[in-house]
């Protein structure tokens, strides 16, 4: 992976990494100029998108929805669940992009395996961690993939040739996340006065967001207020809110009482509450390996020693307005330099159009056989009863809407 000096964005002090031939200038004019430009290299007519493209505004809903809209400017579009049963026939001029599912009989999977595709792209979240928990059955697909668009953090992007992920490194593309300002409207005018600041965590409560972590915070300062939206069980010493829309105006006034986005996670790609988190105001509190290292408007914290988390914590509380209101200020200009779609689907575009697929690097079998183990032991697993019965009952789902639309057409025919 390549450094690009993006100039006078290192004002702001939002360090982005991107591959070489990838936009570094976010301005509409430019980004309409690349587009032209890509449009026309290769005869691509449809492209075949394994994504949920959804009315939501948060992930993975948003993905796909912005993605479509990009792609039907350029080329027939169709679309398709990541969990749903399908086997796609690639036609000569047709490229396959989206989500591996963990599940070997999901629609990525089984159609990258055809033989005729123009290109395959995987597209999916990414976390080197040394569990290989979350992308160990990767392993089985990326070989018939071109390129790998990696959704995930400068910090892991940073430390995939230490990983067990690290033969992956030449089909693999960083792709950061992005977010629409519009569904994320700035609220946060004013902070509470110091001493009184209160940080909320949003999110749910899966093993890599160490939830158990942040609990532990909580007990060592019960003067400060922690809150959580999103989970349907309770963490100890922090308030539970409950689920909310966040495009309803309810949640907005029950966010903007608060002053810092707090999450602690021990092998999370880049959760995209961060980038909302900016967008609304607040100032994001997190670990690095929550995928954001380096940001000067996001405040990391150890996740290591409990002591130096409490520390960093209290020192917040003290921060001055200015200060705060500056860290505010840097992270709006990085979410209009970086963390948008434009950008995001222009990289996208960019692989569609590309000739290049490179081979996967060298790796040892001890490697692949402790990914297949990591695989095997993660709680993603497709064979685990919870997933099987999770998978069987969205594929019905589907069946079920796509019986209601044929009789629907039927009858309207």
């Amino acid at each position: 992976m390549i450094r690009i000096d993006l100039g006078p964005l290192g004002r702001f002090k939002c360090p982005v990494s991107l591959e070489a031939k990838k936009l570094s200038n976010y301005k509409t004019h430019l980004f309409e100029k690349s587009i032209k430009k890509t449009s026309s290299v290769k005869n691509i007519k449809r492209v075949h998108l394994v994504y949920p493209v959804g009315n939501k505004v948060s992930t993975p809903d948003t993905i796909g929805f912005h993605l479509q809209i990009e792609l039907e400017k350029h080329y027939q579009v169709t679309t398709y669940n990541y969990d749903e049963i399908k086997i796609i026939k690639p036609g000569n001029s047709d490229v396959l992009i989206g989500h591996w599912h963990p599940n070997p009989l999901t629609v990525f999977r089984m159609s990258a395996k055809k033989k005729g595709w123009k290109r395959v792209l995987g597209l999916a979240p990414f976390c080197p961690d040394s569990t290989g928990w979350q992308n160990a059955f990767g392993n089985n697909i990326i070989k018939n993939c071109d390129r790998y668009l990696a959704i995930t953090g400068n910090y892991w992007m940073n430390r995939l040739n230490d990983s067990p992920f690290q033969h992956w490194e030449p089909k693999t593309v960083h792709l950061d996340l992005a977010v629409d300002r519009r569904n994320f409207p700035f609220i946060k005018k004013n902070f509470n006065s110091a001493g009184k600041r209160r940080f909320i965590y949003i999110g749910h409560s899966a093993w890599y967001k160490n939830t158990s972590f942040l609990e532990k915070i909580a007990q060592k300062l019960p003067h400060i207020d922690f809150a959580w939206i999103g989970g349907n069980s309770s963490l100890k010493d922090i308030k539970r809110l409950g689920k909310y829309d966040f495009s309803n105006q309810e949640a907005k006034n029950l966010i903007q009482e608060y002053d810092f986005l707090i999450t602690v996670g021990s092998a999370d790609g880049n959760p995209t509450t961060i980038l909302e988190a900016m967008a609304w105001g607040l100032i994001p509190v997190c670990s690095v390996q929550s995928g954001y290292e380096g940001f000067s408007g996001i405040q990391n914290i150890s996740i290591d020693l409990i002591g130096d988390a409490v520390a960093a914590i209290e020192k917040l509380q003290s921060v001055s307005e200015v200060q705060l209101k500056k860290w505010q200020q840097e992270n709006l200009d990085c979410l209009d330099r970086h963390f948008n779609w434009e950008r995001f689907c222009s990289q996208v575009l960019d692989e569609i159009e590309s000739k290049y697929s490179p081979g996967l690097a060298e790796t040892s079998f001890s490697n692949r056989l402790s990914l297949l183990v990591a695989e095997l032991k993660s709680p993603n697993f497709w064979g685990r009863p919870i997933n099987i019965y999770h998978f069987l009952k969205a594929n019905l789902k589907y069946a079920f809407q796509k019986n209601v639309a044929k009789n629907i057409t039927a009858r309207i025919g």
